[in-house]
């Protein structure tokens, strides 16, 4: 690329609104991706000043692509808004001496034994949780912190793998499937309504920007089934989770930027789930821009690239996403589109299976097939209009057989 003369924001395969959100802030952009061609990236490449194909992933591909840009005279920083663009970000931005977050504070976000451990101590929301580095360990530990309980990676995110333990048998068939040397984490089971509390930092002074409630299928499952921005709750309910994220942000020693922070709220308070050093992959950055007018990407370019702070409007409303679940087969169309999108305050309908595809199983907490998204200027009228356009939405799937399953899959 020619050499910027203004902040420039190297963006790893970002979604075409984070393009658009530097451009809005005043920065130059450029994305690197592994496939520039692929539909979650391609429009996000054409949007943006250049484009260019790297395996970011790789530590020393993506050093080997940008290490010439140590050298220019302009403000440049790495940007990754996902799990593992964020830690890879860090990474390059430290050995580059790019401003952003410490590699140090993401990579420890995303270790959910050693933050647990730290926030119990530093808090006073302490949860019960041991490790398990071994599968033949798995029902001794989870007996020792108490059933039910919850066996997830210690590295993982977005629901990935969560296990809900009632009993030693439970834990004892989860334990027969996994391999001898899982690298878990167990906790007790936290019972009680589910936030996400979105944050921005700058310098070390952490913002809490909004309180989203999530809503879930339940237990065994636990599937996500939707958020609400902001949450409906009381100022100390309110201060609680605040005093509580801020707690986990300084535990980690996270500086900069943004970060999605899960929360329980229990019989005893709220308790901490995790945190991640990004907004999340569940558009809750586009509830907040839609209820509040923040937009969190461009808070985060402009902080690291030291230009003016965006500000959002100071109206507020009322944003909602809900998942959409199709039944399983090949998905002929989804009718009523055109519908849902004309009903006042609908923001987005977005169906994941494109037309002839497959519909697979949903086999985690977040996965799902679409989603609606809309606003309005109370709770009860967000409700009533993402109620309204899910009832609307009419898929048009033929059942397939297992052997065509198969062949699907392959």
């Amino acid at each position: 690329m020619t050499t910027p003369s203004k902040p420039l924001a190297v963006l790893l395969s970002p979604r075409r609104s984070v393009v658009e959100a530097a451009h809005a802030v005043g920065a130059t952009t450029l994305v690197l991706a592994p496939d520039l061609s692929s539909p979650e990236v391609r429009e996000a490449a054409e949007a943006a000043d250049d484009a260019m194909t790297v395996e970011w992933r790789d530590h020393s591909r993506l050093l080997m692509s940008i290490g010439h840009l140590a050298h220019v005279p302009v403000r440049i920083s790495v940007f990754g808004f996902a799990e593992a663009s964020a830690l890879a970000a860090a990474r390059a931005n430290e050995a580059l001496r790019f401003p952003g977050n410490p590699h140090a504070a993401v990579a420890y976000l995303t270790d959910k034994a050693a933050l647990r451990g730290k926030v119990n101590q530093l808090t006073g929301a302490p949860v019960r949780f041991e490790h398990c580095d071994r599968a033949a360990h798995l029902e001794a530990v989870a007996l020792r912190v108490g059933f039910p309980c919850v066996a997830k990676p210690r590295t993982g995110f977005g629901g990935q793998d969560v296990h809900l333990l009632r009993d030693a048998a439970d834990a004892a068939f989860l334990a027969a499937g996994l391999p001898p040397e899982p690298a878990l984490i167990v906790e007790e089971f936290l019972e009680g309504p589910e936030y996400s509390v979105v944050a921005h930092s700058l310098a070390g002074t952490h913002t809490v920007l909004a309180i989203s409630r999530r809503y879930t299928s339940g237990v065994p499952e636990g599937r996500e089934t939707g958020y609400d921005l902001p949450a409906e709750l009381d100022r100390d309910t309110t201060r609680q989770i605040h005093q509580l994220v801020v707690a986990t942000l300084n535990t980690a020693g996270h500086r900069s930027g943004p970060s999605q922070t899960e929360v329980i709220l229990t019989s005893a308070g709220p308790r901490l789930v995790e945190s991640h050093a990004h907004p999340g992959e569940d558009r809750i950055s586009e509830l907040l821009l839609l209820a509040e007018g923040t937009d969190l990407e461009a808070l985060a370019l402009a902080a690291a690239l030291g230009l003016p702070q965006p500000v959002g409007r100071t109206r507020e409303r009322f944003a909602g996403l809900r998942q959409l679940r199709l039944p399983p087969g090949a998905l002929v169309t989804v009718e009523g589109m055109d519908e849902a999108l004309a009903l006042p305050g609908v923001t987005d309908v977005e169906i994941s299976v494109p037309p002839g595809g497959h519909v697979p199983e949903t086999t985690s907490r977040v996965a799902g097939h679409g989603c609606v998204i809309a606003v309005a200027d109370a709770p009860c009228e967000l409700e009533a209009v993402l109620r309204k356009a899910q009832d609307v939405l009419r898929p048009v799937v033929v059942p397939v057989s297992a052997n065509e399953e198969e062949h699907s899959a392959a």
